[in-house]
C-alpha cells in the first residue's frame, strides 16, 4: 500500500465516468503541416489558465506484473501552493496526502503510519525527476517542463501529432506530442536511456468547463525494472469553489521512512 500511495502522488485510469453537466469535450485535429516550436508551445500555453482552486473527483487503477488495485481519489489544488489527495477504497477513506512546493506528506489509515519528506524519494522510486510544479502540470494536462526555453528544440510530425524534442543528447530526454487544433498535449515521454528508465504520460481527451480546460483521463506507464501502469479518469471537475485543505495526522500513528 505504501508504494501504491507513492505512485499516486507522482503519477495519477479507468472505471465508469460521470461527465460534468457543464463540460464539453474539445475537438482535436491531426497535424498535417509543420509548425515552429514557438508556435506550438504558445498554442499549448493558452490552456494554463489563472484559476485559484480546482476540485477533481476521479477513479483510478494501478497495475503491475504482480498486483492491481482500483480506488477513488479526490484531488484538490490551490494553484501553485498546495495539492491534497483523499484516497478511498470501496467508499471508505484509506489515506490522505498533502503536497506543497517544500514537501510531501501522507498518512495511511490501514497501517496507521505517516510519512513526511521531500520529492527526492519519489523521484528515485519513479525514475524521473519530480517537483511540485511538474506534478501540478501533470494533473492539469500541461507539459511537465512547460517553462523550458525553445533553444535546442525541434518540431516534426509523428503519429498525426506535432512532436517536439531536443536536438542535443542529455541524460534525461523529454519528447512532447501535441494535437493541431488547440495545442493540447496528447503524450509526453521522459526517458533515461543509460538507466533504462522511461515514463509515458498520455491524455486521450480533454473537456471544456466554462473558460477552463482539463483532461478527461490520464494514462501513465513507468518502465524500469518492472512496468507500472497507473491511470486516472476525471469524473467531475470544478474550478474556483471553496475547498478544504485541512490536514492532520491522527494521534497514535507511527512515522515511517521509505527507501528506494
Amino acid at each position: 500500500m505504501k508504494k501504491i500511495l507513492l505512485v499516486v502522488f507522482c503519477l495519477t485510469l479507468l472505471v465508469a465516468c460521470k461527465k460534468n453537466k457543464n463540460s464539453l469535450n474539445l475537438d482535436e485535429g491531426n497535424a498535417t503541416n509543420t509548425k515552429t516550436v514557438l508556435t506550438i508551445l504558445n498554442e499549448h500555453s493558452k490552456h494554463a489558465q489563472n484559476f485559484k482552486t480546482t476540485l477533481i473527483r476521479s477513479s483510478a487503477s494501478y497495475e503491475t506484473d504482480k498486483q492491481s488495485q482500483k480506488f477513488a481519489i479526490d484531488i484538490s489544488i490551490e494553484k501553485d501552493k498546495q495539492i491534497m489527495l483523499n484516497i478511498r477504497y470501496i467508499g471508505f477513506p484509506v489515506a490522505k496526502a498533502l503536497i506543497t512546493p517544500e514537501q510531501v506528506q501522507f498518512y495511511d489509515k490501514w497501517n496507521k503510519v505517516y510519512f513526511k519528506g521531500t520529492f527526492d524519494i519519489l523521484t528515485q522510486w519513479i525514475g524521473t525527476e519530480l517537483d511540485f510544479n511538474r506534478f501540478q502540470n501533470l494533473l492539469l494536462g500541461q507539459a511537465l517542463d512547460s517553462k523550458d526555453k525553445t533553444n535546442n528544440l525541434q518540431s516534426s510530425i509523428a503519429e498525426g501529432l506535432h512532436k517536439i524534442e531536443s536536438t542535443i543528447d542529455t541524460d534525461v530526454q523529454s519528447t512532447y506530442y501535441f494535437e493541431d487544433k488547440n495545442g493540447l498535449l496528447k503524450k509526453e515521454e521522459i526517458s533515461e536511456p543509460q538507466q533504462n528508465r522511461k515514463v509515458t504520460i498520455s491524455y486521450p481527451n480533454y473537456q471544456r468547463i466554462g473558460k477552463y480546460t482539463a483532461p478527461t483521463e490520464i494514462n501513465i506507464k513507468a518502465e524500469q525494472e518492472k512496468s507500472i501502469n497507473l491511470n486516472i479518469r476525471y469524473e467531475k471537475v470544478t474550478f474556483n469553489e471553496k475547498t478544504n485543505f485541512q490536514y492532520k495526522v491522527p494521534s497514535g500513528y507511527k512515522e515511517i521512512k521509505i527507501n528506494q
